[in-house]
């Protein structure tokens, strides 16, 4: 396997466990570098490299549905805290009159 694929592959595998533990700014940081070093195999990569490297490719775009996934429900959960908060302040406020 390639090595900038192989490091795509290991990086897509890390920014998953830490979307895991909540780790949101080190995944976006991750997530920037992996980009790069994806699109430097691209640039290089040919057709007949692709096709050799396809599993490693579809298992990338797996784990990048799993992390997509999971940042929703995240940020879902974000959302819901959120408007607990400002529920529990809205009374509170109706309770101080």
């Amino acid at each position: 396997m390639d090595s900038q694929l192989k490091q795509g592959l290991e990086m897509t595998r890390r920014m998953l466990e830490l979307v895991k533990s909540g780790a949101w700014e080190e995944v976006a940081v991750l997530g920037a570098e992996r980009l790069q070093v994806l699109r430097q195999w691209g640039d290089t990569a040919d057709a007949d490299s692709i096709q050799q490297h396809v599993g490693v490719l579809q298992e990338i775009q797996a784990l990048d549905k799993e992390i997509e996934s999971l940042g929703r429900q995240g940020r879902e959960e974000v959302a819901d805290n959120l408007r607990q908060i400002h529920q529990g302040r809205k009374a509170g406020k109706a309770y101080r009159g």
